[in-house]
């Protein structure tokens, strides 16, 4: 009768674990007491997240394409954490036993052990959900791992309801969007590879109610998300044309809420063309056009205000070269980078186009803000106005991940090496760093003592 009890017990206590779920941290919440809860996707540039006065972010850094990777090890330093930042960040400095002060700042905890720091980071909140990738850690049919593959996961602030959304291959041209639809609803766009050349596009319902994968398009040659300032809430893509007597590639356009196709045509009088989608920035589309009568260049169309073709249009020609690549908005204008010269260029529509940046003082272009481009190499981050030409540099002779970066609209966040004075020579390993537009730094991680 006893044990009976001692069982009956046990079994209400696993219960009441199970309705409470797993929280690994506390929860967050308004002045109020209200749980935060987000309508809209709150992006940071893809390595971390601000919830409230909480940053999420992966704590260390390991690049998943490395011969040696060990997925494991990288998880150990690279798991998704969380810390308090408030108004300023706490120091301990206290010596231990062997005379080691620890630099980490104080408070950060984990909310999940997957591999979070790494070069396919793609990270965002929406309702009352972190939406993270990983590298995929499903074996093969052989048993091994393809670390190349991205798994999409999500899981509430407080470490409740971790879940797998679905697993995708990827390489350096593939894609990972959240956005709203015409709908209302919130999706996240995949474009990944479906064969050497060819790509799929998919879409994934998330929010309050979860939707499953769908197959938007097969055998995609290139691609344009919409994004968050685009009203015309769909996909624009090419695919190999069925009239190979006219072009070799056909636009074609998709609502990725609802499935349905939109028709932008093409232009059939001349003979042999090839369309190419580069860019895409609220509802103005980029493309290369090539007649193989004359050099291919570079146009933009208007979805909501132009006509229905991807061709060669005089009044839409915007730059002389065969593609570009990086185009974002900012101030009156566009920055681009040109394949012909891999210098940055800044150009307003009808005016020329500006050097911002030759090749050697970039690696990385990160966000632009107002009129300034952030920018990045392997030992610093700097920023430049389009509008003045005036340039800052943030970060300085540091060893630090280039392109890889978060921001909140007052730090950057980065992944770098510790500073020396830190006693930490031996330890090479990347940890999660920030910096404010003065350029004060300080450590977001924890860093384990080797």
């Amino acid at each position: 009768m006893k044990k009976n009890i001692l069982k009956v017990l046990a079994l209400v206590f696993c219960m009441a674990l199970c309705l409470a779920g797993c929280a690994t941290v506390s929860n967050i919440t308004n002045p109020d007491g209200s749980r935060i809860y987000y309508n809209d996707i709150q992006y940071f540039q893809g390595q971390v997240a601000l919830i409230g006065d909480y940053l999420y972010y992966g704590n260390g850094y390991t690049a998943s394409d490395g011969e040696d990777f060990d997925y494991n090890q990288a998880s150990d330093t690279g798991y998704l954490a969380r810390l308090y930042i408030g108004d300023r960040l706490e120091y301990d400095n206290t010596e231990d036993e062997d005379g080691y002060i620890d630099p980490s700042p104080a408070g950060v905890e984990k909310v999940n052990d997957k591999l979070t720091g790494y070069q396919n980071q793609y990270m965002f909140a929406l309702g009352n959900y972190l939406y993270f990738t990983s590298a995929n850690t499903h074996r093969l049919s052989n048993t091994e791992n393809d670390y190349t593959r991205v798994s999409l996961f999500r899981v509430k602030f407080n470490g409740d309801n971790f879940k797998e959304l679905d697993t995708f291959r990827y390489d350096e041209n593939s894609q990972i969007r959240a956005v709203e639809g015409s709908d209302g609803n919130h999706y996240i766009v995949i474009y990944c590879p479906s064969g050497e050349d060819t790509y799929n596009l998919y879409s994934i319902r998330i929010g309050d109610k979860l939707g499953d994968t769908r197959l938007l398009a097969e055998d995609v040659l290139s691609v344009a998300i919409c994004d968050e300032n685009s009203t015309i809430k769909n996909v624009v893509y090419t695919v190999n044309s069925q009239r190979s007597d006219r072009q070799t590639s056909e636009v074609k356009g998709i609502d990725f809420a609802t499935g349905d196709e939109i028709s932008y045509g093409n232009d059939t009088q001349v003979v042999g063309t090839t369309t190419t989608i580069l860019g895409r920035e609220g509802d103005v589309v980029f493309y290369s056009f090539d007649r193989v009568t004359q050099e291919p260049q570079v146009y933009y169309k208007d979805l909501a205000n132009s006509d229905n073709y991807f061709s060669a249009q005089p009044a839409h020609h915007f730059y002389d070269a065969s593609e570009i690549t990086i185009v974002d908005q900012i101030w009156r204008g566009y920055i681009f980078i040109s394949t012909t010269s891999s210098a940055l260029m800044y150009k307003e529509i009808g005016s020329d186009a500006v050097k911002v940046l030759d090749t050697g003082d970039y690696s990385d272009v990160l966000f632009v803000d107002g009129d300034y481009i952030y920018y990045s190499n392997d030992t610093s981050i700097a920023c430049k106005s389009v509008r003045d030409m005036t340039a800052t540099t943030l970060v300085s002779e540091a060893t630090l991940i280039s392109g890889e970066c978060g921001y909140d609209g007052n730090y950057i966040y980065y992944f770098a090496q510790l500073e020396a004075d830190d006693d930490s020579s031996s330890d090479t390993r990347y940890y999660m760093h920030r910096t404010d537009k003065q350029g004060n730094v300080e450590l977001v991680a924890k860093v384990e003592k080797i």
